[in-house]
């Protein structure tokens, strides 16, 4: 049952249901409060499927889920009030209540956006810590100082409280001199960063120069590839095994979290000691949480770790230079981090890499982690590519096919190439801190900050979309609205809130766009009534009304044609999967 929920058609349903209802529920409440007749309150358009009647009043639940309506008896001059329903014809009411009518049910959207962030405040709402897991060789981050295991506490005047807040402020000070203060082993360290300037797109697909400082979240684990015959593989340390402890001398052993705690530990301990002992736990292939390789969609239970102490001499590492270097001692115990190590690989991978082989270069060009890994997949442009790698000991030059994947990007649909493959070391992050807000008042102060940061986002949106920034490809419709309900349904009922409140700020704040048919349209006409004194001509407001449905008419051809362009199989199969 919990699964057709989460299903995209249910999901929208429901989602535009709530929308839709609280819209309508506005026109309707302020309606009524004026004195003006209500004939009808639909949820949905089309045929009547069921309803009741209630003070005159017919409300009822319609075929087609995408919408709703409330009409008002006398809204159009040929129309009066039929007999029995109590109120006044809507165009009897005077110009100032007719506009709060009309004004209700975008302002019902920016309310319930206010009472859903409100509810997701007072419940919790789960943050990235403002730690630092890694920090990336020859980054702005390393210039400036910043090191693993630092927790940013403030940048500049402001106080640093989640991820978010670094990732922010950074992004939109590309080139410019930051005070940082990070605490480290119990200390306020002051900082000077220089964020690098990176030239991308956003997420509409907008032209921008963002900051980056080279910082990641997620810590690697002390997990190694064994790539020489070196200190760990005489050990007897094998590639995809992870430390887990280390004890030194006499002293009680302790545990290790990442790599970088593991190395500055060995190199300290290499100045006294000839060696150490480590604990070892067996390596396990990496997998996909959120799906099996298998493709059944069920997660596996973890498996239950099993571990070995093992000697390890320190004697290669009492000659490194200082500073301490990561990549120095990783060389000098004969192994790379794990980070880069194939641990499963499928499709057209598989033909030519192998469990436990390290990727050293990408067309000739090295790589370092992860993240120099994701920066030439997105740039890649074909579906091969040339690998250098390690295979235990030797080198070798392989081609890999790469798998195809259609995407909707903002200027229209292209093709990206995926490598398929999970690696051992995949970085790990850090249990979240809960963002949480006691009390009413703390409450829907968050719900109001977030309705207006939505909203004054998606207003900026569409400012870009209408002057050409954002492409008109970038324009979505109800197939992606039920993508979006379905995807955060998924995740959760806090996602499909998130999603529920943000579409709801979409419906109110467009819904107020001076365009005829819609609300701000009828403004419009009510404003250049009250600017004449007088009612308007009847032709002049028909032709408005009839610009407008060929407006709306038109934008709503050009979304259902990008959804299917984006979306037609996918949702085929979807529907189909619904009755299976």
């Amino acid at each position: 049952m919990a699964s057709f929920f989460t299903h995209p058609l249910p999901a929208v349903v429901i989602l535009l249901g709530v929308l839709v209802f609280f819209h309508e529920f506005g026109h309707f409440v302020v309606g009524r409060l004026s004195g003006i007749a209500v004939e009808i309150f639909s949820i949905g358009f089309g045929p009547r499927l069921f309803g009741f009647t209630y003070r005159g009043t017919d409300y009822r639940l319609s075929g087609i889920p995408l919408g709703g309506y409330v009409k008002f008896a006398g809204a159009h001059p040929a129309e009066d009030v039929p007999e029995g329903l109590p109120g006044i014809a809507f165009r009897d009411a005077s110009l100032p209540r007719r506009a709060l009518t009309i004004l209700a049910g975008p302002l019902a959207n920016f309310l319930l956006a206010v009472i859903v962030y409100s509810v997701l405040g007072m419940d919790g709402i789960s943050h990235p810590p403002p730690s630092i897991g890694e920090v990336i060789e020859g980054s702005a981050a390393e210039a400036a100082g910043i090191k693993p295991g630092d927790r940013i506490a403030q940048i500049g005047e402001t106080p640093v409280v989640t991820w978010r807040d670094i990732e922010s402020t950074i992004s939109q000070a590309p080139g410019k001199r930051l005070d940082v203060v990070v605490e480290r082993d119990g200390k306020r360290v002051p900082l000077v960063l220089t964020p690098a300037e990176i030239k991308t797109q956003d997420g509409a697909g907008r032209a921008v120069t963002i900051g980056r400082a080279g910082i990641a979240l997620g810590r690697l684990p002390a997990m190694f590839a064994v790539i020489e015959d070196g200190a760990l593989r005489r050990a007897g340390v094998a590639t995809g095994e992870r430390v887990v402890g280390l004890k030194v001398g006499a002293e009680t052993s302790v545990t290790i979290a990442s790599m970088t705690e593991l190395l500055h530990k060995l190199t300290a301990a290499a100045k006294t000691e000839d060696a150490v002992t480590l604990t070892i736990e067996a390596a396990h292939p990496p997998r996909d949480d959120d799906e099996s390789l298998s493709g059944s969609g069920e997660k596996k239970a973890k498996p239950v770790p099993v571990t070995r102490e093992v000697g390890l001499s320190l004697k290669t590492l009492k000659t490194l230079p200082e500073p301490f270097s990561k990549k120095a001692t990783l060389a000098a115990l004969g192994v790379a981090d794990a980070q880069l190590t194939v641990g499963n690989a499928t499709d057209g991978a598989k033909a030519s890499l192998s469990p436990g082989d390290v990727l050293l270069a990408w067309n000739g060009r090295p790589l370092r982690d992860l993240y120099a890994l994701r920066e030439e997949l997105i740039a890649n442009t074909e579906p091969k590519a040339k690998l250098d790698i390690a295979r235990g000991l030797e080198r070798q030059a392989v081609e890999i096919d790469l798998k195809p994947v259609e995407v909707q990007k903002p200027e229209g649909k292209a093709t990206i190439y995926q490598l398929t493959v999970l690696f051992w070391g995949q970085p790990e992050e850090p249990p979240p801190i809960i963002e949480k807000y006691d009390g009413l008042v703390a409450a829907v102060g968050y719900g109001l900050r977030e309705t207006k940061a939505q909203t004054k986002e998606l207003f900026r949106n569409v400012m870009s979309l209408i002057s050409g920034d954002i492409p008109l490809k970038a324009l979505g419709g109800p197939m992606l609205i039920a993508k979006v309900a379905g995807d955060s349904a998924k995740r959760g009922w806090q996602k499909f809130l998130e999603a529920l409140a943000l579409i709801s700020v979409n419906l109110g704040l467009l819904n107020l766009f001076p365009i005829p048919v819609l609300d701000g349209g009828q403004l419009l006409l009510m404003g250049a009534e009250g600017l004449k004194r007088k009612p308007l001509r009847e032709a002049a407001v028909e032709n408005f009304q009839k610009v407008g449905f060929a407006m709306i008419l038109a934008l709503v051809v050009l979304a259902t044609y990008n959804d299917l362009s984006r979306f037609w199989k996918a949702m085929l199969e979807s529907v189909v999967g619904l009755f299976q």
